[in-house]
């Protein structure tokens, strides 16, 4: 995919977004600056599904929303990430807040919850088909994964780091943007999955056709459109004009005996 690479497409991403990356003003986070980021990402009812019950954080990060959900009323809260440094600073986090007594942060989690809550995360996974098997042998019998996820890859922003302008990263081959971003970042990544964090290019089809192979199901889904672009947004133009993927999973009834 890209059309423009090589020396050219380097040399006018150099000229375009010199040594930083993209997403700008739009991508800042600053939606969350007044308002919970899992209400947003997950609707309000975030809190009634959450409340009084046990919750996986899956892919916590640094733990900030698995603190607001121990504050805002699940029994028992648990994140899990792979980074070790996460880890930790959400330790501290859950410290300060009052809520280590409800919070745990691991690496491996092998038990069961009622509630798993997935944010930011599908677009990121190396092997988003292995989470999905990882969340259905977490849930408890009747539990649910609430997932919020994007931009997806045909957003204009979907590039994120490498979205320097719209859909740049769809104009440029990924040579060229790996090319570029390597005179900023120095961890040797060839690939838009190799880079921190991962990209793993997901479309709202694919994630579709990945829940369709695996042991959950949606009990609803949601593309929420771009606010400019709403009026615009339908099942054909829906990869260009969604701003995020919002869905619950449950396990897929068993097979009826022959």
């Amino acid at each position: 995919m890209g059309l423009i690479g090589g020396s050219l497409g380097y040399q006018i991403l150099r000229r375009v977004a010199g040594g930083g990356g993209g997403r700008g003003a739009a991508m800042d986070g600053s939606v969350y600056a007044t308002r919970s980021k899992l209400e947003v990402l997950l609707g309000a009812g975030v809190w009634d599904a959450i409340r009084g019950r046990t919750v996986v954080d899956f892919g916590c990060g640094e733990g900030e929303e698995a603190v607001e959900m121990a504050s805002r009323g699940a029994a028992a809260v648990v994140g899990v990430d792979i980074q070790s440094r996460m880890l930790d600073i959400a330790r501290a986090r859950a410290e300060r807040a009052g809520v280590a007594d409800r919070c745990r942060f691991v690496e491996v989690h092998d038990g069961r919850a009622d509630v798993i809550v997935s944010v930011d995360a599908f677009e990121h996974f190396d092997d988003p088909a292995a989470m999905l098997r990882l969340m259905h042998g977490m849930l408890a019998p009747g539990g649910k994964v609430l997932v919020s996820f994007g931009p997806t890859w045909y957003h204009p922003l979907g590039g994120h780091l490498f979205s320097v302008f719209p859909w740049a990263h769809l104009l440029f081959t990924e040579r060229a943007l790996i090319r570029w971003r390597s005179d900023f970042k120095t961890d040797g990544a060839t690939r838009f999955r190799e880079v921190a964090g991962g990209l793993n290019q997901m479309t709202i089809g694919r994630f579709e056709r990945i829940v369709a192979a695996s042991p959950l199901r949606f009990a609803s889904f949601e593309a929420v459109p771009i606010r400019k672009l709403h009026r615009l947004s339908n099942r054909l133009t829906r990869e260009v004009t969604t701003a995020i993927v919002r869905c619950t999973l449950v396990a897929r009834e068993p097979a009826a005996a022959a």
